[in-house]
């Protein structure tokens, strides 16, 4: 048995977390790198919030939140009312000079865990000594920033809004039109570019068609890549719907912390981890011992690491709020049973400052709780007035009650329904939403779906395959021999590489997400920028493809700083060593060796970033942007060809 630490090691402990809430300012780039600031974020981004749990402070008696008056349980014209217009608080409490308390000794009695009408919440055992220290260091980090700002109405209402940086305050998720839809690039002088791509190709495709009716080809039913396609088709099928209903497992975890049955800090969390790794490698055990085609291998395989995403996302945002919740639930029972002399403040504590320090950490698990569950956007005054502010005259359960705070109702299967349907791989418990789905829309994207996969397969069967073919031929001749074919191999491999890689690009981002988000009524189409115009290689990832950009900010370069404690070159690295990686176990799905040519194209890219940002090319944006689709039109082939002939 664990022995439980006493209450002097866990504040030591929780000593050493603080800073975190009010410091928190993390670079949204996690690709950029700023070297005079790496120690700074560091040692402020290493500590984690909140962590408050298994601490017996010593109380006597128990009482309950009132929820009698209309103003719950800061009496009437008391505690803090923050106003997003004002960006002002009020505190008028009769506890503001401890008049109403007395302080006594201290007791070794325990304080019973913190009930809620909503919810049983296992982590709330919290200790009071840890709650005065976490959040006396916040009060006195909002002085010094307050002194050094002019007090005039425009920084009061800046300060406000700057007071705290959330933990997922991170993304932006607005009512975008991806670029190619926008009405912008509809109306700009460069649209006409897009319709003479589209006509290139157009004709490119129909010269194919042409041939290949007059030179007796197969019908297309009979094509080896339609063949492949048509394979198990029935059992690939069936083994995706299977991925999708095991991947509810997060909700299963969090219904159980909700009813109080497990707790996330101690155990879900390391349930959820554990069934993330079993679930992946499951999965692409299970392609392999089937013997699918190797289509079918790479289509679960990246829809397996889209589920992962979704699942840890789902699971580690409300892991998160479990965390805040229990904290605000502890600081208003404590607050409350100091109001009403029912509690005894431990030894070395004074009664005003711990006050104040109950009434700071209430304010916070409010505010967060409140802009989690109504913003849309990473910023309130962005949300188009559906956040009108953060209420906190009233107690937890009647801003559940008023649907100010939607926490824990979010755990529900129609919400995760919901989020396992949107194409986003990163939760939070609102999304912008349109009115209505625009099923001319709907219908043009789908007829998008099909054609671009038509035009997949046909540059695939009548241009690829033939080269994979020679490249097949050329695998088993020696090693010394293989080095000029591979040069004829890779000349012909490129022109119809890059069409599927464009194709690609069309078919899921602009296509398939599209078609998802009208259906689904999901108003955030921001799934990619423009990639064609970037002037080095991290631009470009973070531009070609948004929803894994997104999960990777929040969920590993932000969460490699907070629990690895590293700085930001550091968190920068271990996110594109996972990439990286994941990148090269689809290769090994596909060709079944492990060669790691991809995984070292990758890495190639950080010397040649630093390059792009030197002081010679910094400013050399047409430059930047040839070296960038010099690699685009090269790269894929290179490694392609690699992988087929070595």
């Amino acid at each position: 048995m664990i022995k439980r630490m006493d209450t002097g090691d866990k504040l030591d402990s929780i000593s050493d977390r603080i800073n975190r809430r009010d410091l928190l300012n993390i670079n949204n780039d996690y690709n950029a790198s700023s070297s005079d600031t790496d120690e700074t974020e560091s040692s402020t981004l290493e500590k984690d919030p909140a962590d408050l749990s298994d601490v017996t402070p010593p109380i006597s008696g128990v009482a309950e939140p009132s929820n009698s008056s209309g103003d719950g349980y800061f009496r009437r014209g008391s505690g803090t009312n923050v106003s997003r217009s004002t960006g002002k608080k009020t505190p008028s409490s009769p506890l503001a000079n401890g008049s109403h308390v007395r302080s006594r000794k201290s007791h070794a009695s325990r304080l019973p865990r913190v009930g809620s009408s909503s919810s049983d919440i296992s982590d709330s055992d919290i200790t009071l000594g840890g709650l005065v220290k976490y959040v006396s260091e916040q009060d006195h980090q909002r002085l010094l920033r307050r002194k050094s700002r002019s007090e005039d109405g425009t920084t009061k209402e800046k300060k406000k809004k700057e007071k705290y940086r959330l933990r997922f305050g991170d993304l932006s998720f607005t009512g975008k039109s991806t670029i190619l839809d926008s009405q912008e690039f509809i109306k700009s002088e460069f649209y006409g570019f897009y319709i003479l791509f589209w006509l290139s190709t157009a004709f490119a495709m129909c010269n194919q068609l042409v041939h290949m009716y007059f030179e007796s080809y197969p019908p297309f039913w009979k094509w080896e890549i339609v063949q492949i396609l048509e394979r198990d088709i029935f059992k690939v099928g069936l083994t995706d719907l299977a991925m999708y209903l095991t991947s509810y497992f997060p909700l299963f975890l969090q219904i159980l912390c909700k009813r109080g049955w497990i707790s996330w800090k101690r155990t879900g969390w390391v349930l959820q981890s554990t069934y993330e790794t079993a679930f992946v490698a499951v999965y692409l055990w299970f392609a392999h011992y089937m013997q699918y085609p190797w289509i079918a291998r790479v289509f679960l395989v990246l829809h397996s690491l889209v589920f992962l995403m979704k699942m840890h996302s789902y699971g580690y945002y409300n892991g998160y709020l479990w965390t805040i919740f229990s904290e605000g639930l502890f600081s208003e029972r404590y607050f409350f049973q100091l109001q009403n002399n029912e509690v005894e403040l431990p030894e070395g504590h004074d009664l005003d400052h711990t006050i104040g320090i109950l009434k700071s950490s209430i304010e916070f698990t409010k505010y967060e709780l409140e802009y989690q569950s109504q913003a849309t956007t990473n910023k309130p005054e962005q949300d188009d007035g559906k956040y009108e502010g953060i209420e906190i005259n009233y107690s937890f359960a009647e801003l559940q009650e008023r649907g100010l705070i939607k926490f824990p109702q979010n755990i529900s299967l129609w919400n995760y329904f919901e989020y396992s349907m949107f194409p986003t791989v990163v939760y939070t418990i609102q999304y912008p939403r349109t009115p209505k789905v625009r099923w001319h829309f709907v219908f043009e994207k789908v007829c998008g779906i099909f054609g671009l996969i038509f035009l997949m397969v046909l540059v695939a069967q009548h241009n690829l395959l033939p080269i994979v073919k020679r490249a097949g031929v050329a695998r088993k001749l020696p090693v010394q021999e293989r080095g000029g074919q591979y040069f004829f191999i890779l000349l012909d491999m490129i022109p119809p590489f890059l069409m599927e890689y464009l194709f690609t690009f069309f078919l899921i981002w602009d296509a398939i997400l599209n078609a998802l988000a009208e259906l689904t009524l999901f108003a955030d189409r921001n799934f990619y920028g423009p990639w064609w115009s970037c002037t080095d290689f991290s631009e470009f990832a973070r531009l070609w493809n948004k929803p894994v950009h997104n999960f990777l900010l929040r969920h590993v370069y932000h969460s490699s700083i907070s629990a690895l404690k590293v700085n930001k070159i550091h968190a920068t690295l271990i996110t594109f060593i996972i990439s990286s990686v994941v990148h090269e176990l689809v290769m090994y799905v596909i060709f079944g060796t492990l060669r790691g040519y991809l995984l070292l194209f990758q890495m190639s890219q950080i010397p040649l970033v630093m390059m792009t940002r030197s002081k010679f090319l910094r400013d050399k944006k047409v430059l930047g942007n040839i070296i960038c689709w010099f690699g685009f039109i090269s790269g894929p082939s290179i490694i392609c060809t690699l992988y087929l002939v070595f």
